[in-house]
This record gives structure tokens, C-alpha cells and sequence, in this order.
């Protein structure tokens, strides 16, 4: 899709800009503008539907991006990049796929089936499976989108079907190719293969995450001879080592386990020539700056004991200059039988001229594999079989996995499953949907960047988004991808390249309720370490500081808050993960919300007050059950449906969890 960009600067001296895309899905590429005068600049460029991003560099000055800091994602984005939105314009009356982001796979013989309709005249809309009609009910309303929703149990290999929509006025069906008929058309209905994607829905559930970054977390052990190592908590720069090791992360096991996760997503720990190791310099040992294999095999031991998952980070697309094959070209030049492992531009390669290969965002210490390449991705599937085999581990998070092609993906994940089905692959993706990845790819999540930015930093940061512009954000979110997707991947609030939110918030009250609505929606909550005690941190690097264990009394009250919240993710499982999602209360005016998630007759309402004056939340049709939300806070309340007995389990006031009465 074509877009067209302009640039004005006042200052004389600016030649040449260039911008820098981060496309929706590829690599990233850097294009001049054309120089108008005046300082006008302009450029046409075709970019794919979906959210991509850019930046811009004056007189190719590559190591300093600029960009409008009104526009950007953050204006503690090291990169300085802003969005890009290209729409696709919707025809048709009722939005709708022939695929698992529509139709999903719940659990057992459980179905889902979603649509959205952007047309007023349509009051109803059902599932037509044969003589069968399943209507859909309203799951909200927003300007003129309207969500339905229903479940039913099928237990059929295959079915074809149609979507009906109707009105007081017209009838109308959806078949193939989104085709809209009068009547029903037999032989141009859509088909859908139960079992296949039945049998694509195989992996574990993992509750909640801690993640770790492995330099910063603890220092434990002896160091080796001749590192220089930074003074432990001062403040972090880009390139120093502070000597977190795996034995230190092991040591504090037992403090990660009591907050209640299940699993740690550990950033990378490969060699490298970094502290943030996503300059790999073998991917087959670990880095004795952080331990040993030994010490990586107690680690996992130690894990099993607690029945803790491990997930680790790796990059695929780039690494370091002292890679061994890249060495060697180095070496060798056109006589190296690596030389078609990278994109080489020009030989022989020279250390103090750039240019000469593709190098990851421009970045010349980081040459980017040719993915392609057959020895290249056999060697990537020894590395699967290297750590997975010796050690167990559960599962990868891809580095910049949009960059990467899907028949790469493919044989990553192949390799994986193969050797463990139930191991987890997150992709890292800052897109919102799940789409720019191949149905084959698979992938089963990724990292929720569109919750981040689209919905927590404009509700609670820029406190720009009302309440049930929010809830139409969170909506259209989870419609853009399947059940699956949607439980696997991973929600956050803080990461190694955001800001850490208790240093952006702007009411502190409100951090509380953050993290509630976190634990709330689909998906799976991921603390970042320090999360707990609200270490602070703007953007890359203070955002990877020192762990601070040490915490105040206000601190234990919010440790308390995570352990509850996360045993309350362990206690209603099955809510969680299989359970429906709605908002059967919005009120702008009083700032009341609640989100609830439901199982048969099961309920959990996550009931928020953002208003500075306390509230009284319904809970039933019956208006007989009622409860008092504190000012800017929130209660957690289970219920059943046949019962009508509340509990409360978790509030936002009270230090202690209340008695659980089931």
C-alpha cells in the first residue's frame, strides 16, 4: 500500500534525510527522501496493511535517529519510532473469516465463533451449520461496530457452514470468498476442518511469567579473572557489565516461585559480546560471564522441583562479528564456505567501513543471517536440538520474529515440536495481530505490544482514553486473533525495552488497578523483574537496572497484591484460559468498569472504580447483589450464576486476600 511522507526542515545545513521503516513484517530498510527545497523532503513508499513504524536520520548521521516526539510510541524509545497505519477499508456489512481468528477451538468439543458488524440495520447474526441456527449475542457497542459472540459444541471432523445476518427489513448469508447472498448457497459455503485445528491447541498453560535479565538480576559467584565489572546498582550505561550470574538467579528461586508465577522467560544467556547478549557469538555455550552448563542444569533442576517452566530468549536473525562463520569471511573472502551464511554487499570485508553487509537496523557490529540459506537453518535446528535435548527447557521467545521469513519460522517450530509438543514459542511482534505470521508458521503467541501501547499507556500514562473507547481498543485486539493466540501470548506492563510503569504512571493510585486489569484480560501476564518492589527506570538503559530485592512496607502490600492476584489465575484455571470475556459494565460518567470472565455458571467479575469518590457495583439482573468500590480501586468478586453468593477475593483496599468460600 502506498504511502506518501514529507519532511520539513528550517534548519540550512539538513542535505539529505533518510527514513528508516520498520515494516509490519521483513526486515528493516532505510530509504533517502527526495529533496524538494526549502527544505522540503518527500517520499512515496509501499509498506503492507497492519502497523508499521519509521524514524528519520539528516545528512546520514545513521547512529542518531530523530523523530517528532508528539508522534512516537515513546519518548523514551531509544530508537525514536513513530507508527504508521495502513487500513484495509471494510465493504462489507459483517466483518468475518474462514479461519481459527473467527472460528476457534475453546477445549474438548467447545467452539467459539465471532463476528463484527459495521452496519446498523443488522439486528441479529448467526452460525448456519446445516438445519441448525446458532444466534450470536451483542458483546458491545461501539460508534457503529457492534461485537457478537457465541459458543457451541461440535464434534464434528468437518462442517460447512454460513454466517446470517438479519434485519427487520433484509436477510442476508456470508459464504466463501465473502460473498453476501439472499438465500443460502450449498455449494458455495465455507468449510472449516475441526480436527486439524483441534489438534493445533496441544500446548500447556503457563499462568504467569517473571522475567529476567540475566546481567542485572544477581550477582552471585566468583567472576572471572580480568572483567571489568561495574560498581552493583549504579546506574546503567550501554555497554557495562554489572555480573548478574545463573547461580544468583538460582538462589532466588524461591522468592520467584512465592510470587506465584510458574514460569521465567530469561533474556538472552548465549556468548556474546554484550551485556544484553542479543549479539550471540555461539550459540552453543553459555556465557562464563553468567556460569556454567553446570550451573544452567542446576537451574533447571531446580525449576522442576518448583514445577516452574523455562522459557529462553534467542535471536535468530543477527549476531556478532566474531561469529565464527562471519569470521571466517573475514578471513577468507570469496573462498570462505560461509560466504552465503550472510548478505555480503561488497569484499573484502574491512572492520572500519560499513555498508558492506545487511547489518541488523543499520547497526554494523550486528551482520544478519541469510535465512534462506540451507546450512544456515541446519545449523539453527542443532542449536533447538543442542539445549532442548540436554537440558529441557520449555520453550523459545523468538527475537524480532517479524523480521524473519515464515518458511524459516516453520522450520524452527517444526524442529521444536518435534522433539517437545508441549513446548512454548512466543514471537516477539510489536503489531497487534497474530496475522502477520503464517497460519503454517507455528507460532503459538507473542509478545502483546498493541495492549501496551493501544490501550495501558493512553488509559493510564496519557490518561487520553475513555473508558469505552478502551474496552472497543481491548475488543478489537482480541478479535484480531484466535482463543489461542490470544491466551498464549504474553501481557506486560514493563519490559527490557520499555519503560518500567511505575516511572511513567501519573496517578500512583492507579498502579494497583493497572496490574488487575492486566490480570484480567486473555492472555498471560508477564512481570518484569523489580515489577514487584517498583523499581524505576525510564527508557533503554535505566529501564535494565540492578534488582532491587529491599522493599518498604508499601511494597509488601503490593507483593501481596501479585501473589493474590496470580494464585487467583491458578485457583480459576480454567475460567482463565477457556472461560468467555465481557464488559457487562461501562460507565464514563462514574468511571466504573468490570470485566468479567466466565465458565458454564462460574463467574469472576473484576469490578474497577478510576473515580476519586467510592461507587456501588451490580452484580446481578436482579439488582439484589450489590457492592462498594472504593475510590480508584477494585474489587475481585466469584459468584455462580444459579447461587447469586458473592465472594470477594481479592480488593484493591485491603492488604489480605478474604477467605475464598467455593
Amino acid at each position: 500500500m502506498k504511502k506518501d511522507l514529507m519532511y520539513i526542515s528550517h534548519q540550512k545545513d539538513i542535505e539529505k534525510v533518510h527514513i528508516g521503516f520498520f515494516p509490519v513484517k521483513g526486515r528493516y530498510f532505510r530509504t533517502e527522501m527526495k529533496s524538494r527545497g526549502n527544505g522540503l523532503f518527500e517520499l512515496t513508499t509501499d509498506l503492507p496493511k497492519g502497523r508499521s513504524f519509521f524514524h528519520y536520520f539528516l545528512n546520514e548521521n545513521f547512529e542518531k535517529p530523530l523523530n517528532n516526539n508528539g508522534t512516537m510510541i515513546s519518548q523514551y524509545d531509544a530508537l525514536k519510532r513513530s507508527p504508521v497505519v495502513f487500513e484495509t477499508e471494510i465493504f462489507c456489512p459483517l466483518q468475518f473469516e474462514n479461519s481459527p481468528v473467527f472460528f476457534s477451538h475453546i477445549i474438548n468439543e467447545e467452539w467459539e465463533i465471532r463476528a463484527i458488524t459495521h452496519q446498523q440495520w443488522i439486528e441479529n447474526v448467526s452460525v448456519v451449520i446445516d438445519e441448525n441456527e446458532f444466534n450470536m449475542s451483542k458483546q458491545y457497542s461501539h460508534k457503529n461496530k457492534i461485537y457478537w459472540s457465541c459458543r457451541m459444541q461440535l464434534n464434528e471432523d468437518e462442517i460447512d457452514y454460513c454466517i446470517k445476518i438479519s434485519g427487520s427489513k433484509q436477510v442476508k448469508y456470508l459464504h466463501e470468498k465473502n460473498f453476501l447472498e439472499d438465500k443460502i448457497n450449498n455449494e458455495n459455503l465455507m468449510k472449516i476442518n475441526l480436527s486439524e485445528q483441534k489438534n493445533c491447541n496441544a500446548n500447556p498453560i503457563l499462568n504467569t511469567g517473571y522475567q529476567i535479565f540475566p546481567d542485572r538480576f544477581l550477582k552471585k559467584g566468583d567472576c572471572l579473572p580480568n572483567v571489568n565489572l561495574k560498581e552493583w546498582g549504579d546506574l546503567p550505561d550501554y555497554t557495562s557489565f554489572f555480573g548478574g550470574t545463573i547461580q544468583g538467579i538460582i538462589e532466588k528461586l524461591d522468592y520467584i516461585s512465592s510470587l506465584g508465577t510458574d514460569f521465567i522467560y530469561v533474556n538472552p544467556i548465549f556468548l556474546s559480546g554484550s551485556y544484553h547478549r542479543y549479539d550471540c557469538v555461539d550459540y552453543m555455550k553459555i556465557d562464563p560471564l553468567l556460569g556454567t552448563e553446570e550451573d544452567f542444569a542446576l537451574l533447571i533442576e531446580e525449576m522442576e522441583k518448583r514445577n516452574m517452566k523455562l522459557i529462553l530468549d534467542i535471536s535468530l536473525n543477527h549476531c556478532n562479528r566474531d561469529f565464527f562463520a562471519f569470521k571466517d569471511i573475514c578471513k577468507n573472502g570469496e573462498n570462505s564456505k560461509y560466504l552465503d551464511w550472510f548478505e555480503i554487499y561488497n569484499l573484502p570485508l574491512k572492520p572500519e567501513e560499513k555498508n558492506q553487509y545487511s547489518c541488523w537496523h543499520g547497526y554494523h557490529e550486528l551482520p544478519q543471517f541469510n535465512l534462506a540459506n540451507h546450512e544456515v537453518r541446519s545449523y539453527f535446528k542443532d542449536i533447538i536440538r543442542y539445549w532442548m535435548n540436554n537440558f529441557q527447557i520449555n520453550g523459545w521467545r523468538l527475537d524480532v520474529c517479524t523480521e524473519i521469513p515464515d518458511d524459516f519460522i516453520k522450520i524452527f517450530t517444526d524442529e521444536v515440536k518435534a522433539i517437545n509438543p508441549q513446548a512454548l514459542i512466543i514471537a516477539e511482534n510489536w503489531h497487534n495481530t497474530s496475522s502477520v505470521f503464517s497460519s503454517e508458521s507455528g507460532i503459538d503467541g507473542f509478545t502483546n505490544y498493541s495492549l501496551y501501547l493501544d490501550i495501558m499507556i493512553p488509559f493510564f500514562v496519557q490518561e487520553n482514553l475513555s473508558l469505552k473507547t478502551m474496552c472497543s481498543k481491548i475488543l478489537e485486539m482480541n478479535y484480531s486473533n484466535s482463543s489461542k493466540v490470544n491466551r498464549l501470548s504474553w501481557n506486560f506492563l514493563s519490559n527490557h525495552d520499555l519503560p518500567r510503569f511505575s516511572s511513567i504512571i501519573k496517578d500512583e493510585k492507579k498502579y494497583n488497578m493497572a496490574f488487575a486489569l492486566l490480570y484480567s484480560l486473555p492472555g498471560t501476564p508477564v512481570i518484569y523483574y523489580g515489577e514487584e518492589t517498583k523499581m524505576l527506570g525510564l527508557g533503554d538503559p535505566l529501564n535494565r537496572g540492578c534488582m532491587k530485592f529491599a522493599s518498604d512496607a508499601e511494597n509488601e502490600d503490593f507483593i501481596k497484591l501479585l501473589q493474590d492476584l496470580n494464585d487467583l489465575r491458578k485457583d480459576f484455571h480454567d475460567i482463565f484460559n477457556y472461560g468467555s470475556f465481557f464488559f457487562p459494565v461501562i460507565n464514563n460518567k462514574e468511571k466504573k468498569l468490570i470485566v468479567r470472565r466466565s465458565l458454564d455458571d462460574k463467574n469472576l467479575a473484576f469490578c474497577f472504580n478510576f473515580d476519586n469518590i467510592s461507587h456501588e457495583f451490580i452484580l446481578d439482573s436482579d439488582k439484589k447483589n450489590a457492592i462498594v468500590v472504593e475510590a480508584k480501586s477494585f474489587e475481585v468478586v466469584f459468584y455462580e450464576n444459579s447461587v447469586y453468593h458473592f465472594n470477594s477475593l481479592i480488593s484493591g483496599t485491603k492488604k489480605n486476600k478474604l477467605a475464598l468460600l467455593v
